[in-house]
């Protein structure tokens, strides 16, 4: 017997943390060192001890970008998706994941994000961001909406 018996008809196209394509990618694992959690498909740079931990992303010491897990979904989840702190979250370092893109994008727009917040957008960073130096927007999004990036390897940096 099927435990889902019904379907919505519009079943989301992805989710911001979301593997894209079966392109190789290079992932790694590290404690969330954050007391607030971590959400998906933002940037995270290296925690206190570098080599285990993560923290929301900083100007220097990109890491990558978090991954979602399907471990974190179902009835249980009151809505506030994400890596708690001490869990193990998986971060992406290279190849193609969904992002939320706040202002939108089209193929080749440059990556930055959000010092405080990991918050990932297009264009060139301002005050208070970071220029991902290696990575680019894929597809077009609205603002608001979901796109792809590409971390074109796992030697990006966090530049201006």
């Amino acid at each position: 017997m099927s435990a889902q018996t019904s379907y919505t008809i519009k079943q989301g196209e992805a989710y911001a943390g979301l593997i894209y394509a079966q392109a190789p990618h290079d992932i790694v694992s590290r404690a969330v060192e954050t007391a607030a959690g971590i959400g998906f498909g933002v940037a995270v740079s290296r925690g206190t001890d570098p080599d285990t931990q993560a923290v929301l992303a900083e100007a220097t010491g990109f890491l990558g970008i978090t991954i979602r897990s399907l471990e974190k979904e179902g009835a249980a989840n009151t809505g506030a998706i994400k890596w708690n702190q001490y869990e193990t979250a998986g971060i992406l370092r290279e190849g193609y994941i969904w992002a939320v893109c706040p202002t939108g994008c089209v193929p080749g727009d440059l990556v930055n994000y959000v010092d405080d917040t990991g918050v990932l957008d297009s264009g060139a960073a301002t005050a208070g961001e970071t220029q991902l130096d290696g990575a680019k927007w894929e597809t077009t999004a609205s603002a608001g909406d979901l796109a792809v990036i590409r971390i074109e390897s796992s030697a990006v940096t966090a530049g201006s």
